[in-house]
């Protein structure tokens, strides 16, 4: 898999766990997908950061 598919699976995981926290009516349930989305845009980041995959992927816009 190449490093561009990998990151926009990444990003729609983290959209994803997004749009789930919204919706769910468990507050424990919210706050871990909030937090799992956050890992993931940490994680980009790091990817990002690096001078190979920088100019790969930017954030999708909606």
């Amino acid at each position: 898999m190449e490093q561009a598919e990998l990151l926009r699976r990444i990003w729609g995981r983290v959209e994803l766990c997004r749009r789930l926290a919204i919706t769910t009516t468990d507050p424990h349930t919210a706050d871990a997908l909030i937090e799992m989305a956050n890992e993931g845009e940490a994680d980009i980041r790091r990817l990002m950061d690096e001078p190979t995959h920088a100019a790969i992927m930017p954030r999708p816009t909606r």
